[in-house]
């Protein structure tokens, strides 16, 4: 029972935490924004104007179940003190509105650097105040276990909030650019040691170990990323993005061995694992700015920019980057003539798709009254028109 009034505590001052609700303000703010955008370039919104909100949550809330598992089960106990400069820095870094910032590494090391200048007297021999010296390790390993999420949550969901923009080429034409720009909210159980909470909130559920006595808090965990690919299908670069970002998250957990032999080492490992963090943004930015673009109009048809949810062109299995060349026996290079070429059969369609492989495959699907007059797909105006 006490274990379960810790946890319903901590949910409930999880809840009236502010960071929780910037968060979800800034989400808000990215579906708006995005819907915007997708009006714009192509007169209809992809996906509903809430998916950043409810992806927010819905997205992490596994992963969050599982670090804090991990936290709570492996005994890492992080100081009050510590937790409080992150969600200070969490707080700030949401103020500015740049999703990219919000990578756990980024916030870990503006909390870090907060104390650090609060203490500045210290220096050089500080390692943190009293209670921040004896968690190195365990701070190292939240930091390494929350990069091992953020790419993981890159790679399995960037699909919910990507959207394609047009971006004309040298000739005129309008190719596509896909942006991405999320956020997540993962509450995450963290294990601090009851003095410091028991003196600001002395009826907050604990337990003992040992001589000690210990709390459970939730801590908002904030993660948000922002990418755009180009000369590269998505798929390619969110996966390998996610991978590189997984990476960094291993070899941070793994660090921790140098730091509990070597306390001294800390800020080093920290802040090699910023500029690693900095280097990975940077790399993959720079790769997709050539001027080339893996999503552009083609002689061959159509050129699928976005697929529409709960479409014909969805239950299909159509892929962004795919390029319809018939449509019910009829070669199509433009929209109009897909229009045309569906009457022919308006209860059933069959479209011969080649992927970005050059590879061509048949599909077929029946077509409902109230289904998308386009089959639900938005593409890459061979024309350079703008609808």
């Amino acid at each position: 029972m006490a274990y379960l009034e810790m946890l319903a505590t901590a949910l409930g001052r999880f809840i009236i935490n502010p960071v929780v609700y910037t968060t979800l303000l800034l989400a808000v703010l990215l579906g708006y924004r995005r819907v915007k955008r997708e009006r714009s370039h192509f007169h209809i919104r992809i996906q509903h104007g809430a998916t950043e909100v409810k992806s927010a949550i819905k997205e992490s809330l596994g992963y969050a179940l599982i670090v804090s598992f991990i936290t709570v089960g492996a005994g890492l106990v992080v100081p009050t003190t510590f937790l409080l400069y992150v969600t200070f820095a969490t707080f700030v870094l949401s103020l500015t509105f740049v999703v990219a910032s919000l990578s756990p590494m980024y916030t870990v090391a503006l909390a870090l650097g907060s104390m650090a200048l609060v203490n500045w007297q210290q220096w050089p021999t500080y390692l943190g105040d009293g209670v921040i010296t004896g968690a190195l390790v365990p701070i190292v390993l939240v930091t390494g276990l929350a990069l091992i999420i953020e790419g993981t949550l890159i790679r399995k969901t960037y699909a919910h909030g990507l959207t394609p923009v047009l971006q004309k080429t040298k000739r005129g034409l309008h190719a596509i650019v896909y942006r991405l720009r999320k956020i997540w909210l993962l509450p995450i159980a963290i294990v601090v040691p009851s003095g410091p909470l028991q003196a600001v909130l002395p009826y907050w559920p604990q337990f003992t170990l040992g001589a000690s006595d210990f709390s459970i808090v939730l801590v908002p965990l904030v993660i948000g990323t922002a990418m755009t690919s180009r000369r590269r299908m998505p798929t390619d670069v969110f996966n390998g993005y996610g991978k590189a970002v997984v990476t960094l998250g291993v070899l941070l957990v793994a660090s921790a061995v140098i730091v509990y032999y070597v306390p001294a080492m800390f800020y080093v490992v920290i802040g090699i694992g910023v500029v690693l963090r900095m280097a990975l943004s940077i790399v993959f930015v720079w790769r997709e700015r050539a001027d080339s673009y893996a999503v552009a109009p083609s002689a061959k048809g159509i050129m699928i920019a976005a697929v529409l949810p709960d479409s014909p062109a969805e239950r299909m299995g159509l892929q962004l980057g795919e390029c319809i060349v018939k449509v019910n026996g009829q070669p199509v290079t433009n929209e109009d003539e897909l229009y045309e070429a569906l009457q022919i059969n308006a209860a059933y369609c069959k479209l011969e798709v080649m992927d970005y492989r050059q590879e061509v495959r048949q599909t077929q699907q029946a077509i409902f009254a109230e289904d998308h007059y386009r089959i639900g797909i938005l593409a890459a105006d061979p024309h350079g028109r703008r609808r």
